[in-house]
């Protein structure tokens, strides 16, 4: 489990402890004067419920705002350039990045093609961010005849407070290359 999670879960465990004390302070005097077993379930499902709707919030929005939790924020659109080997033609390239606190996805488009990723993920190697993709590459009609439909993994560093994204990427066509994006 990625301590991400795991913080996010020890969290969302205290807004229910908290929501549900809250609850039982409320409604205090129904609580002494007449105890129900059935009552206390009931606040401990409205703490749940409560819970439930701050982590959604939490993990599709709030997250980006949190001054505690040290992690990249990567949404938006980058722009830079890719060397192949395949021809060693530099091309320009544009990502596209769409991120919750637990998922993350890249689209990449060329004047040629596009290509999608099929798993992401950020991962921490030796203290260093990097956003870690396989994709599946999609050519235009027109250059399919040297350029066809093809898998590949992109590893690329996370740096300058998320403003770059460096790093390379190779195919199953046997191909590889560098890629610099700057958002």
């Amino acid at each position: 489990m990625s301590r991400v999670f795991e913080k996010f879960m020890t969290r969302m465990a205290w807004v229910v402890l908290i929501v549900f004390v809250i609850r039982c302070a409320i409604s205090w005097k129904e609580i002494v004067n007449d105890f129900s077993l059935y009552e206390l379930f009931g606040f401990a499902g409205e703490a749940i419920a409560v819970t439930a709707v701050i982590a959604a919030l939490y993990e599709k929005i709030l997250w980006k705002y949190d001054p505690f939790l040290k992690w990249p924020v990567l949404n938006g659109k980058y722009e830079g350039e890719v060397k192949s080997n395949f021809d060693g033609s530099e091309r320009k390239i544009v990502v596209q990045i769409k991120q919750s606190l637990f998922s993350i996805f890249v689209l990449l488009k060329t004047e040629e093609s596009s290509s999608k990723a099929i798993s992401a993920k950020i991962i921490d190697r030796d203290g260093e961010n990097v956003l870690t993709y396989t994709y599946i590459n999609r050519p235009k009609t027109e250059v399919r005849d040297r350029s066809e439909i093809h898998y590949g993994t992109a590893i690329l560093s996370i740096t300058d407070n998320y403003e770059i994204l460096e790093g390379g990427y190779y195919t199953d066509r046997n191909t590889a290359g560098d890629m610099v994006l700057r958002r």
